[in-house]
């Protein structure tokens, strides 16, 4: 399965939660951190977690039904699991 955390505003939401989700240390530099997964519309790989679940950061600032759809409708097509989680609106 793959997870994706996807941040429109709330960017440190997503990477926190992402990060400890992989069980990792949060960087402490987050400058660094936000100009590295800043781009829209790229998908990240940060990890495999213990489930060997892949794990990805995903910027965007479309509406948050819309890109779940197209995630979803995607997945379908390729045939492949997913879970998109919102940080920032939980």
């Amino acid at each position: 399965m793959k997870i994706i955390y996807v941040f429109n505003k709330n960017f440190y939401a997503a990477v926190k939660a992402a990060y400890l989700h992989l069980k990792l240390d949060f960087p402490e530099n987050l400058e660094d951190t936000i100009n590295s997964y800043n781009e829209e519309g790229n998908f990240y790989y940060l990890g495999v977690d213990i489930e060997l679940n892949e794990i990805y950061l995903l910027h965007s600032s479309k509406c948050n039904y819309i890109l779940k759809n197209l995630l979803r409708g995607f997945s379908n097509l390729y045939n492949e699991e997913i879970l998109i989680i919102f940080p920032e609106i939980l």
